[in-house]
């Protein structure tokens, strides 16, 4: 089964990756923005190369490469993202783009508009370009907003060289959908899985409303399948696995968690026996 995303959306990206048009995927974090773009590219029948803007600090050597001494030659070695852009058919997927520095906008510039080329610098002064090879197509996700740390707003160039599309998180009866048509559960699985999405749409519901700070996103519930398949209770795969990322967290975040511990509770997840099977 697809991951859900609104039909007349989904025909829409499609079409504008074949039209070779970047596009750009915002929306929260873990709400499938990257595994959308996995299934893009299976769609189209494209290889898939992720680029994670995040951890470019040094632009130049993340996404150009760097020079090695190899047998007393001096050796330039491409990054993935070079590799990547001079394969024919590839989804070039760059990750958490709102993350990358100034010295990454700038590199990207000219390969995602018009001119379709990277320009190298070798050892000696002297600058190659590389073009972008047939059919390689560029998606990109961002996490923009206050409720993530790290991120800014895009440079208004940067955005200009993409279409643009919001990807919310889905409601827990879509995501319960989700999960139940693309994983063998038992009956016992099916139910943790029932609970655990009305504490994930209870968050949200307090989110919405300016309650908490923060809520459950969607790639934390999918996270523990493997938790729920190997019978671990519900109470604790909500304590241990979801509910403890906040307590990472700055105090109000904490209490954020209380306040969803006084939701599971009175749905029985603390007081029913059968939420911890592995007591």
């Amino acid at each position: 089964m697809k991951f859900v995303i609104d039909e007349t959306k989904d025909k829409m990206i499609h079409s504008l990756i074949k039209g070779g048009k970047n596009v750009m995927l915002t929306g929260a974090t873990g709400a499938g923005k990257t595994t959308y773009c996995f299934e893009i590219a299976n769609d189209l029948d494209m290889n898939c190369e992720v680029i994670n803007c995040g951890s470019t600090q040094d632009a130049r050597t993340s996404l150009l490469g760097f020079f090695q001494l190899k047998d007393g030659n001096t050796e330039f070695t491409p990054s993935s993202f070079i590799k990547a852009i001079q394969t024919k058919n590839t989804l070039i997927v760059l990750d958490e783009l709102s993350r990358a520095s100034d010295d990454a906008f700038n590199i990207l510039f000219p390969v995602l508009d018009h001119r379709r080329e990277i320009s190298i610098e070798e050892e000696n002064g002297d600058s190659r370009k590389i073009k972008v090879a047939e059919g390689v197509r560029f998606i990109a996700t961002a996490n923009i907003g206050l409720e993530y740390s790290a991120t800014r707003s895009l440079d208004r160039a940067l955005q200009d060289r993409f279409m643009t599309f919001n990807l919310p998180y889905i409601t827990g009866e879509q995501m319960t959908d989700f999960i139940k048509d693309s994983h063998e559960l038992t009956p016992a699985n099916e139910l943790m899985v029932n609970t655990l999405a009305q504490v994930y749409d209870y968050s949200h519901n307090l989110f919405g409303k300016g309650k908490i700070g923060t809520r459950i996103s969607t790639r934390s519930i999918i996270d523990t399948l493997s938790l729920i398949k190997a019978d671990f209770g519900v109470r604790d795969i909500l304590d241990h696995a979801i509910l403890s990322q906040y307590e990472q967290d700055s105090s109000t975040i904490v209490n954020d968690a209380n306040v969803l511990r006084e939701f599971a509770d009175s749905i029985g997840v603390y007081s029913n026996s059968s939420s911890n099977n592995n007591d």
